[in-house]
């Protein structure tokens, strides 16, 4: 409440706090900025000023998640989702500095969707990133996408959950039950013509290091998607993270990083979720969130 009315006396209103949740991206460092000046200017404490932001905006984005053309699961994710913030664990972290504000920045105006392990964007499949791959891989990505993808999107592009659980931590199943939350939406989107994912997790070349994490893909390429390589992977992107094998392998010159590109055409997605009933479900019972439960959390300045 206090930061709440530090803002009116900076002339910043509800409206004014949702636009620059709506604008702010991981590439343009601006609004980041200005929400670090207004942190400055309102004296909030650590988080206090995102938590206001975002729950904001998460109740802006309340009342239409009944119309959204996301499976029922997804909706109840995006209502766990305002509850974290609204009710945050111990140990949650709210800093506009920080990759995981920016994707709760685009959960609560509902420009990222939760799934679980994973969450999505709506994109297209960048015409330069054709460039990228090179030789066999490229006249096999430029078909796929001609006669598969049948075009450059829209398309469901996958991101790992910054605020999952247990940040260290993967498993086949939960991304699987992911994928299946994003085919059934994806059935309520005909015009979106599939799936897209770009990581290291997705590379051949991580596997030949850790062969552990060749489920990655498992799904994928069982399934009719196409993976191709999509040239080098940042060092500094995780890849080198938590895994002494892959930094010696790099230090010693055996292991080169690189990105691997995943595109699941729209129908080949819906026939895998189409066999794979038993993940529908699967997790903790639906849970309500009230409108008040957000709301009390910031007083009257909602």
């Amino acid at each position: 409440m206090a930061v709440a009315d530090a803002l009116a006396r900076e002339g910043v209103d509800a409206a004014s706090t949702e636009r620059l949740l709506n604008e702010i991206s991981e590439t343009d460092p601006r609004v980041r900025d200005r929400i670090l000046t207004l942190r400055t200017a309102t004296g909030a404490g650590e988080g206090a000023l995102e938590r206001l932001l975002l729950l904001r905006s998460a109740l802006s984005a309340l009342p239409r998640l009944s119309s959204l053309p996301v499976a029922e699961d997804v909706k109840r994710l995006f209502c766990e989702t305002f509850e974290y913030i609204a009710v945050p664990p111990r140990g949650a972290i709210f800093d506009a500095r920080r990759g995981s504000f920016i994707a709760l920045s685009k959960l609560v105006t509902l420009r990222r969707f939760p799934a679980g392990q994973f969450h999505w964007e709506q994109s297209g499949l960048p015409r330069s990133w054709l460039l990228k791959a090179s030789g066999r891989e490229r006249l096999r990505l430029l078909w796929s996408v001609a006669t598969r993808l049948k075009g450059f999107g829209p398309v469901f592009f996958i991101h790992l959950n910054p605020i999952r659980k247990n940040r260290h931590v993967l498993t086949e199943q939960a991304s699987d039950r992911s994928y299946f939350r994003m085919a059934q939406s994806l059935a309520r989107q005909p015009e979106v013509k599939g799936l897209v994912a770009c990581s290291w997790l997705n590379s051949p070349d991580t596997f030949a290091i850790s062969p552990h994490l060749a489920w990655m893909n498992r799904t994928f390429a069982d399934n009719g998607a196409l993976i191709v390589r999509m040239g080098p992977a940042d060092p500094n992107s995780g890849v080198l993270t938590r895994s002494p094998e892959r930094q010696q392998a790099y230090e010693a010159g055996t292991f080169k990083p690189t990105l691997g590109l995943v595109v699941w055409p729209r129908s080949r997605m819906l026939a895998w979720a189409a066999a794979h009933p038993e993940l529908e479900g699967g997790s903790a019972p639906a849970t309500r969130l009230r409108k008040e439960t957000v709301s009390d959390a910031i007083g009257h300045a909602s």
